[in-house]
């Protein structure tokens, strides 16, 4: 997150004078990084959830195999196997406290939460940003094997860089 008192390029934080007169930096366009963890920890909520549906359609009989769910179980599949992703899995896992789905539902909308709001204590919002955007590149990185689901990958990755991009206030 760029956060500095100038104000002249419009697209990064900067001091402003708040409505009680006090100067507070602002989240802004500039904070490159966390708005790329919580862009593509938007995308992969976005995949999960339109995988988790696939799989319940699947259960009950009604839908037959999308043609992506091979290559998306036999990445995971090579994914299981490194030591690494292992040890990430168990971070995500114990950071989570075992709920997943939930802790990353809550860190997509403390993301969007904080790049909406123009009126709360900046630092706060800051350490908000930063944590939120840890767990969703843990996430990114736990759950890579939904990024060979084919085309919807793109349609995700950029519904999650429309909607990041479109929140974060100047």
């Amino acid at each position: 997150m760029a956060v500095d008192g100038g104000t002249g390029d419009g697209g990064t934080a900067g001091s402003e004078a708040g409505e009680d007169g006090g100067s507070a930096s602002r989240l802004g366009s500039g904070d490159g990084f966390a708005k790329v963890c919580h862009s593509v920890g938007l995308a992969i909520l976005l995949l999960s959830e339109y995988w988790r549906s696939t799989m319940e359609g699947l259960s009950s009989g009604t839908r037959r195999p999308p043609d992506g769910l091979r290559s998306v179980l036999d990445f995971a599949a090579s994914l299981a196997d490194d030591g690494w992703h292992r040890d990430a899995v168990e971070l995500y896992e114990s950071a989570s406290f075992g709920q997943e789905r939930a802790a990353l539902w809550a860190a997509v909308c403390c993301a969007l939460v904080v790049r909406l709001n123009r009126h709360g204590s900046a630092e706060l919002q800051v350490a908000l940003s930063y944590v939120s955007a840890a767990y969703c590149a843990l996430a990114s990185v736990t759950a890579a094997y939904y990024f060979a689901s084919g085309p919807i990958v793109v349609a995700a990755l950029g519904i999650g860089f429309g909607v990041m991009h479109t929140a974060t206030r100047n």
